[in-house]
């Protein structure tokens, strides 16, 4: 007996630091040790984490440290949004590269990656088109991951953090008249985004594409005038996005703005970041036009600016409010 008292008491420290190490995986009967990757959604303009909230479904993509394609992982449903969803992948010690997309469904193509032979490079998307280039449906919402550079040691378990972007962005146009005078039939016009922003690359970057007519999705009329909303992608600080509006009987433009440029006017309102910071993480914008004069005339005569048409008097985007002093605010 006195020998087994001796013999536990030096096994006794063993014991307890094998306790304090629960996550070892140097014991056979414990699983083989883990690569877990957590995903973040906080680059908005709240601060804070939606990714349990918005995304519901993501595809990683594994490549060596010479960023050869090895294998895809993808999940999907209740499952991401617990608050505390990790991805665990069974990978040998070494170094990766990882990147993702998020929420990638029917709207998009991506190509097939072949294990061995693809590339990080070959890591693209874009929105599927008919040949006429319009998109006029509602595009499901769109997050890109953050490419990785993984140093996984496989003596123990390890999480490391995929951060999100959002690509998609949805506008909403208000048309109205500040007096009865001003009124059109919302249906009486054709409205498109026209951008050639659908083709997007590995590191997120815009790929050379054909234009796309963005066109609406859901338009209502109103007292006086009409809403329209549309979807695009996502919108670049130094590119012009233009909003076209076109009487349809007679192929008139009636309104043409740089959307960018109104865009970035609430940024003025975000003084800690920058333009392009600005525009990824805001995905949603409303913008109201209130149009003074009388009824629009789509017909021959002066272009829209200089017989006030459609001349702003207010526009309000997000909240915030300018009054369009000059006779042409040129828009």
């Amino acid at each position: 007996m006195r020998q087994i008292a001796v013999l536990f008491s030096k096994l006794l420290p063993a014991l307890l630091a094998l306790a304090l190490l629960p996550v070892s995986c140097i014991e056979e009967d414990l699983p083989s040790c883990r690569l877990y990757l957590a995903f973040t959604y906080d680059y908005n303009m709240l601060y804070a984490d939606a990714f349990h909230t918005q995304v519901d479904k993501v595809d990683l993509y594994v490549f060596d440290e010479a960023g050869r394609f090895l294998f895809q992982q993808s999940d999907e449903g209740a499952a991401l949004a617990t608050g505390d969803y990790r991805m665990a992948l069974a990978i040998r010690p070494g170094d990766y590269k990882v990147m993702a997309w998020g929420g990638a469904r029917d709207s998009y193509n991506r190509p097939e990656m072949v294990a061995g032979q693809s590339t990080l490079t070959d890591m693209e998307l874009f929105v599927k088109r008919e040949a006429s280039r319009v998109i006029d449906k509602e595009l499901e919402p769109l997050w890109y991951g953050e490419i990785r550079d993984i140093h996984f040691t496989g003596k123990a378990h390890q999480t490391d953090t995929v951060n999100l972007i959002k690509d998609t962005n949805k506008v909403r146009f208000v048309f109205n008249g500040v007096t009865p005078e001003w009124k059109i039939n919302v249906a009486d016009y054709t409205y498109e985004l026209i951008e050639s922003n659908g083709y997007l690359n590995y590191d997120n970057t815009l790929r050379e594409d054909e234009t796309l007519s963005y066109r609406p999705y859901f338009m209502e009329a109103i007292d006086n005038g009409g809403m329209v909303e549309l979807n695009t992608l996502r919108l670049m600080a130094d590119r012009k996005t233009r909003f076209i509006v076109t009487h349809k009987n007679t192929g008139k433009v009636v309104f043409d703005i740089n959307l960018t440029q109104f865009l970035l006017w609430t940024a003025m309102e975000q003084p800690r970041m920058g333009k392009q910071e600005y525009l990824d993480r805001e995905d949603e914008y409303k913008i109201v036009f209130l149009f003074g004069g009388n009824t629009p005339d789509p017909g021959p005569g002066p272009d829209p600016g200089e017989g006030g048409e459609w001349l702003a008097v207010q526009i309000n985007i997000n909240g915030w409010t300018w009054y369009i002093q000059e006779e042409n605010p040129g828009l």
